[in-house]
């Protein structure tokens, strides 16, 4: 019902990682690598919509014309080489990591469906604003959208702060802040969907690229064998597990395969 891809961003080698996908959306098991720039027309395939060159990369077959996944969800992790998740469908190498956005499947969903409500989030931490398009917007327009809103949104009821286990990570640091303030909007997300239900009745496939960078700033300021970095991959691999089943739930429960 949904695909989830994770692209992991780290020295030591990038990868792309699908950890959610239904039968139609047919992922090979290979090594075979793809580029950064041709992620957006990766996008689009799993979705159902045509891009303009052939994408010409083994690791995805040809689905059926009339199928198409609720949502597709991409997270972009800087900052780590693995993430502890139970299973995945399948790996790639990623090639030339060059930023990306995805407005271009973007603006398919909201010409294709414009009559629907779809949900269309961009969280891209260097930009400082958290993208919001189409009539979905107005149940988001409490959400925090600059860097500086999402990191006050910390110290008020209900934060992250005081519900999750910080163990090593410091309420006081500036890269650890940045780290669990990216937790924070993950938790926003799912718990202003969930007071929304009707977003997952219509037929309009919905869209999440969220990129979370960090991680990439606790391995900068503490070196990535440190217990602070150690800390925040095991629980960004938690909260992550918690929002593709909170996906899958809330967007699969009439379906028959999630």
């Amino acid at each position: 019902c949904i695909v989830f891809v994770l692209l992991l961003a780290y020295v030591r080698g990038d990868s792309l990682t699908v950890l959610q996908a239904p039968e139609f959306v047919s992922f090979q098991k290979g090594k075979w690598p793809i580029s950064g720039e041709k992620i957006p027309d990766l996008v689009a395939l799993t979705m159902g919509f045509s891009v303009q060159e052939d994408l010409s990369w083994p690791g995805l077959e040809a689905g059926p014309l009339f199928q198409r996944p609720r949502a597709n969800v991409l997270v972009v992790v800087r900052g780590a080489d693995d993430l502890d998740f139970p299973q995945s469908v399948a790996s790639y190498p990623l090639e030339n990591p060059v930023p990306f956005t995805l407005d271009s499947v973007a603006e398919t969903v909201h010409s294709l469906f414009a009559e629907d409500t779809p949900v269309v989030l961009q969280l891209a931490p260097s930009e400082e604003r958290l993208y919001m398009l189409g009539k979905a917007n107005a149940v988001f327009e409490d959400l925090p959208v600059t860097l500086q809103q999402i990191r006050g949104r910390l110290f008020q009821d209900g934060s992250v702060l005081a519900t999750l286990p910080l163990k090593s990570l410091s309420r006081n640091a500036e890269a650890d802040l940045l780290f669990l303030s990216e937790i924070q909007v993950l938790y926003d997300i799912t718990a202003l969907l969930q007071r929304h239900r009707h977003l997952a009745k219509d037929h309009s496939p919905d869209v999440y690229s969220l990129e979370l960078s960090g991680l990439e700033e606790l391995s900068r300021v503490y070196g990535q064998d440190s217990p602070q970095h150690r800390d925040a991959i095991a629980l960004l691999s938690s909260v992550l597990q918690k929002v593709k089943f909170f996906l899958l739930t809330f967007l699969c429960r009439d379906s028959e395969k999630l």
